[in-house]
């Protein structure tokens, strides 16, 4: 994992701007590069590292999407058309951004659940009830996908706070390592209520053993079932509208609280494990060094049809639009 400088908020194996030598050393002796979200072929800023000339070479390049491609075209300065018209082979995550990138193979996010800070630690030790870890400060209906509502969720907290006498942390721009740890000392962990999907803090949860809750449009549902054969959502499925009555129960009732963070934790070791989502980018690596042009979308996955798009694409957005009208102050 080559990162171009010291983000301060997640591990690197190597940092560009720090051991450049090396970054260039391993980019040419690689079969395969991986580039994340805002690097194309034609991108400069590992330069002397040239993707568009190792891929003439003969290295094989794939990109692999995150985000929504308005926010990716907004951070490279360049128009959404021409983000979409990039023409390496290409995977997106299997939440919310893989409805945008019709041509993509998508692929599932997992974490290291037997790393110890994604773990369960002994006899689920609390010392705050609910936990919550915004990356913006967006609120819940400013942007359509870039948000997990900080505004909004951080009210809710302070509102059973005061008619509980919970305890509760809410952390934005920490290292990964110090989240975790924070995260693994909490009795709930609140996700994404707004967008309808999940995020990683979300998984981290579930591997934590945690009651995870987040709101999964029927997009979002149908992906996890497709990736983990599981009929069963591992999250409580709950809309921030809703999520105030939720809280209350788990926090009224400890035992049903701890029963569901254990079913959910049994269930990513036994659906969602590193083991078997890994096979999804072996097959990937494999199909890419054989043949670039087989790296597609999942005939099973596709997005734009007419008796798919209504469901896929237009629905979210008209319940999501009908959702800024009551008020979830």
């Amino acid at each position: 994992m080559v990162d171009l400088e010291r983000f301060g908020l997640y591990d690197h194996d190597v940092v560009f701007d720090e051991t450049p030598d090396e970054a260039n050393r391993l980019a040419n002796e690689a079969d395969i590069l991986h580039l994340h979200n805002y690097l194309d072929y034609d991108s400069h800023q590992f330069a002397p590292i040239d993707f568009g000339e190792l891929l003439k070479a003969g290295k094989r390049i794939v990109r692999h999407y995150h985000s929504t491609p308005d926010w990716i075209a907004e951070q490279m300065g360049i128009s959404e058309e021409k983000l979409l018209a990039c023409t390496l082979p290409s995977l997106v995550i299997a939440q919310y951004p893989e409805r945008f990138f019709a041509r993509s193979h998508v692929v599932p996010n997992m974490v290291p659940h037997s790393d110890p800070l994604y773990s369960p630690i002994p006899d689920q030790e609390t010392e705050f009830d609910l936990f919550f870890s915004p990356t913006k400060s967006v609120g819940a209906f400013e942007r359509r996908w870039d948000t997990k509502a900080a505004p909004e969720v951080t009210r809710l907290i302070h509102r059973v706070a005061e008619r509980t006498g919970c305890t509760f942390k809410i952390m934005s721009g920490r290292p990964l390592d110090e989240v975790l740890r924070a995260k693994q000392r909490a009795r709930i962990v609140i996700d994404d209520l707004v967008t309808g999907s999940y995020h990683l803090t979300g998984l981290e949860g579930l591997a934590q053993g945690k009651p995870v809750l987040s709101f999964l449009d029927e997009r979002c549902q149908y992906l996890l079932r497709y990736f983990s054969g599981s009929e069963h959502c591992p999250f409580v499925n709950v809309r921030l509208e809703d999520a105030e009555t939720v809280l209350l129960y788990l926090l009224e009732n400890p035992d049903a609280c701890e029963t569901i963070g254990q079913a959910g934790y049994r269930w990513l070791l036994s659906f969602w494990n590193e083991e078997k989502l890994i096979r999804y980018f072996e097959r990937a690596y494999e199909e890419l060094t054989e043949n670039p042009h087989s790296i597609r979308r999942q005939p099973a996955l596709y997005v734009e049809e007419k008796d798919r798009c209504f469901h896929n694409l237009i629905l979210p957005d008209l319940i999501f639009r009908a959702r800024t009208r009551p008020a979830c102050n």
